[in-house]
């Protein structure tokens, strides 16, 4: 009789002790997913299929695990410091083209980077983002964005702001007022351009570029090195002409 109750307690704790390991071990390798979440998301949600809500995102200690697979969408307060800024910039646009109506091209190689690009941790979107403002929190996304104006670390898709769109890497379109890059492969649309590298096609009033390997098309084109320009006025490395350069 006590043999069989001290085999009866040795299976009881054994298997409790086993659950529990299962558990542990499950807890370290879980992925907390879901179909719904308010933005800005919980530290404790690692992946949204479905819809995300809210006022936008933030940093947190955990969003270099955090991805959203489907809709984002967001209200967030920073249309009103974009529209005085766009304000600030169109006043002194004309000053802006007058600066770079020069022979000589004198601007430095760090001129053309956007700098402060954080590679990780970043939050990752596929889908769609429609929004009023734009991300807190360093993004990288593949999809449709639809937005005031939006900053991303990789971006690939469709990008159709009012501000513009601001990336590190960047593979397909964008249209804006205002678009900058580290690289391109793909097109901007606006009415200032800018490139560090430019392997795809610029369409604007202005478009800067530090290496040519593509096309830019608009009134005033300049880059720091060779490439095929159309416009009115086109300044490169060596020479400047109107209408085309190469």
């Amino acid at each position: 009789m006590k043999i069989s109750i001290l085999v009866v307690l040795s299976f009881v704790f054994g298997c409790s002790y086993g659950q529990d390991f299962i558990q542990i071990q499950n807890d370290s390798v879980a992925v907390h997913s879901q179909i719904f979440s308010l933005s800005p998301m919980s530290r404790k949600v690692d992946k949204v299929n479905g819809l995300v809500l809210g006022f936008g995102h933030i940093d947190n200690k955990n969003i270099e695990h955090q991805s959203i697979n489907g809709l984002n969408i967001e209200a967030n307060p920073a249309p009103a410091v974009g529209v005085l800024y766009v304000f600030m910039a169109l006043m002194y646009f004309d000053k802006i083209i007058e600066n770079n109506k020069i022979k000589v091209i004198k601007t430095t190689e760090e001129d053309y980077r956007i700098k402060n690009m954080n590679y990780t941790p970043d939050l990752k979107l596929n889908g769609l983002n429609i929004s009023s403002g734009c991300f807190f929190t360093t993004t990288s996304m593949n999809g449709l964005n639809i937005s005031a104006g939006n900053k991303f670390n990789n971006f690939n898709g469709l990008s159709v702001t009012v501000l513009g769109t601001i990336a590190d890497h960047q593979n397909g379109l964008s249209v804006g007022i205002y678009n900058a890059n580290n690289n391109l492969s793909g097109s901007t649309i606006g009415i200032y351009n800018q490139s560090y590298q430019l392997s795809g096609l610029h369409i604007g009033v202005f478009n800067q570029t530090r290496i040519n390997r593509g096309l830019q098309v608009g009134i005033l084109n300049k880059s720091n090195s060779k490439g095929f320009q159309l416009g009115i006025w086109n300044v490169n490395n060596k020479r400047v002409m109107p209408f085309l350069n190469w």
